[in-house]
């Protein structure tokens, strides 16, 4: 039994853990084998970010045949010392720091980028997998599509998940939450089309 991990073109296939391992210790094997530190990428399974290092995979439905997707995160560290002791990053003036409505227009840009960039995709992807003559798996451009449109939802999910509220935020907390499932749906219904259609040949 094992999973499948998805880095880039890369495919791994790694043993099923047993559903007591932690997230943490999965995340340090995986990093083994893509050669990063475990702290530079997020995991995704099921279009959701694994978060919470010290839980069980039994909490993420972790089973024969699941499928992770690895995210890197080139990102630096705010705050960082160098190596002199000073800090590289300096804390941001008050001026600087985002306000409620700023992070309520950054979800929105990112929500109007999905729906008209890639809504599109996906619905000319579901119709092309609907019309095709022959097995989709066997399709190299419709094969080559559902791993982009995938990728570019996932990096989306990405983007809204380094957007994060104060506590006290609940408009910009909500906005969030609903594009987060808007972006969530619309990749189950490009997995759902591209499952479906190897289901019925």
């Amino acid at each position: 039994m094992s999973i499948r991990v998805k880095w880039g073109a890369e495919r791994l296939h790694l043993p099923l853990p047993p559903p007591e391992t932690t997230l943490g210790e999965l995340r340090k094997s995986i990093s083994e084998h893509i050669h990063l530190p475990p702290a530079s990428f997020k995991l995704i399974h099921s279009g959701a970010i694994m978060k919470g290092d010290t839980f069980p995979l039994g909490a993420y439905s972790i089973r024969n045949g699941s499928t992770i997707q690895v995210v890197g995160s080139a990102s630096p560290t705010p705050g960082r010392k160098s190596s002199g002791g000073s800090s590289s990053t300096p804390a941001p003036s008050a001026a600087a720091r985002p306000s409620e409505q700023g992070l309520i227009e950054a979800i929105t840009n990112e929500v109007t980028r999905v729906r008209t960039v890639l809504l599109p995709g996906v619905q000319s992807f579901q119709s092309n997998v609907a019309s095709t003559k022959v097995p989709a798996v066997q399709n190299p451009t419709l094969k080559q599509e559902h791993t982009r449109l995938g990728e570019l939802l996932l990096q989306s999910l990405l983007r809204l998940d380094a957007l994060t509220p104060q506590s006290e935020w609940v408009e910009a907390r909500s906005a969030r939450k609903t594009a987060v499932k808007e972006v969530q749906n619309l990749l189950t219904q490009l997995d759902g089309a591209w499952k479906g259609e190897q289901a019925t040949r």
